[in-house]
């Protein structure tokens, strides 16, 4: 008796759809503070929290809807300078999955 060949075909065909369709997320990240809450343009800034996930990839930070860019980028610290065109107003995270974090000030 010759053996059946659509045996893995079978296996593939089911996992194929359930490997693609998963999304894996971490828990949602967290600021729990700033190393200044008030500094002029170019200012050194330190966000610290919790699964802003490493490699930065994707996410971003904004000062009050400016984008900053980010000098270190791990998963429980930002390191960044106030960007040009910043005014008063929250600091905000936004993560590859698209979670936006607040200060809250």
């Amino acid at each position: 008796m010759r053996p059946r060949a659509w045996g893995l075909g079978l296996v593939v065909a089911i996992l194929f759809p359930l490997f693609f369709s998963s999304k894996v997320q971490a828990a949602a990240p967290t600021i729990t503070g700033l190393s200044i809450t008030t500094g002029a343009v170019g200012a050194s800034v330190t966000v610290t929290g919790t699964n802003f996930g490493s490699p930065q990839g994707t996410s971003n930070i904004k000062f009050n809807g400016t984008t900053a860019t980010a000098t270190t980028w791990t998963t429980t610290s930002i390191v960044t300078t106030v960007p040009t065109g910043a005014t008063t107003g929250n600091v905000v995270v936004t993560d590859l999955w698209g979670y936006k974090l607040r200060n809250n000030r």
